[in-house]
């Protein structure tokens, strides 16, 4: 009888161990999503920016490109790796979000919302997230690939900036 608990013990400490290696490597995987994600952001930013300045894009009275175009980086999208491919890449904020700085919502709420978000009124490039295990996990997610420090998942305060008189030259 003693061997058989001191089997059950050690299988049940195997599979505690087994559980924690698990649990570690999807941690470090989707630390990696998060990362790849943000460096997406950055990217279509980055080349929002330079089609704008350069005067390679469509650009609206405040210097924003009027939109991202797809073809501008050859082919391969950047991606969002928090959510799954089967949505749209990009929305392009309505003229009624003008002074928005974030999308709403913030994460995907559907199943369908797109992967980034663009409001040419402010040349904002955003990625939305996925909808984590606790509101405050999704917030971090949010806040880490877009580099901002939002306090809730409430629809976010508009911008103050004078978006009337705003352009994107650089000094």
């Amino acid at each position: 009888m003693r061997h058989v608990v001191n089997l059950v013990a050690a299988l049940v400490l195997a599979a505690i161990a087994g559980g924690a290696v698990i649990a570690s490597r999807s941690g470090e995987h989707f630390e990696a999503r998060l990362e790849q994600t943000r460096t997406s952001v950055v990217k279509i930013s980055d080349e929002m920016v330079l089609r704008s300045q350069s005067g390679q894009a469509d650009n609206n009275p405040r210097g924003w490109a009027e939109t991202i175009v797809p073809a501008w980086f050859g082919g391969e999208l950047p991606p969002n790796m928090l959510l799954d491919g089967d949505r749209p890449w990009m929305e392009v904020a309505s003229v009624e979000q003008a002074d928005w700085e974030h999308p709403w919502p913030l994460f995907d709420v559907t199943g369908h919302d797109s992967a980034f978000w663009y409001n040419p009124a402010l040349g904002i490039v955003r990625a939305r997230v996925a909808m984590l295990a606790t509101d405050e996990q999704t917030l971090a997610a949010y806040n880490r690939v877009n580099n901002t420090s939002l306090k809730s998942l409430g629809q976010p305060a508009r911008t103050h900036r004078n978006t009337q008189t705003g352009d994107n030259s650089s000094d």
